[in-house]
């Protein structure tokens, strides 16, 4: 890697672009489900929707696991993060739900799992900080099953290097 490379790195603007990729796919996910859907940017949610008598605060949180990685899959949902989501929800009259959008490199899937905050509550381990929700291999089959999680998936991901190959590109100079 190159010194130019890395000082990029650390200065990435892809949190912040990963983060908005989450927030077009729970909009995209939702207006397939019948919802009309608003970016609000606010603390504590991202987005609010509505269909028929169901409104709903959304706060996305997006992962993203590089090729390779040996990172843990799954996460904690702090209850600090929870709280702000259902004070906004409540100040609005809406139902809290968090959708959690997780790009896996090594499988080529995006998976998408949106759960209300009452059922994370009642229904998810509580861990020292949150509650712990995973996704490893071993982990989603039972995890996609659980009846308060709802699912999406994205699979077969193909992103093609033929433009942008280095090596492709020396080549042709």
């Amino acid at each position: 890697m190159t010194e130019l490379h890395k000082l990029d790195s650390k200065n990435s603007r892809a949190p912040k672009q990963l983060g908005d990729f989450g927030e077009g796919l729970v909009t995209y996910t939702l207006i397939r489900k019948g919802f009309e859907v608003a970016c609000v940017d606010h603390v504590g949610a991202d987005l609010i929707a509505q269909r028929e008598h169901s409104k709903i605060a959304v706060s996305v949180k997006t992962r993203m696991f590089r090729q390779g990685s040996v990172e843990s899959r799954g996460v904690v949902f702090e209850f600090s993060h929870l709280n702000k989501l259902e004070h906004f929800a409540q100040r609005f009259d809406l139902d809290p739900v968090l959708a959690l959008a997780v790009c896996m490199a090594d499988d080529g899937t995006i998976h998408l799992f949106i759960m209300r905050v009452a059922d994370i509550r009642l229904k998810l381990k509580a861990v020292k900080h949150g509650y712990r929700f995973q996704f490893s291999k071993k982990h989603l089959p039972n995890t996609i099953a659980l009846p308060f999680v709802d699912y999406s998936c994205w699979s077969n991901e193909q992103i093609g290097q033929g433009l942008f190959d280095e090596s492709r590109a020396t080549a042709q100079s």
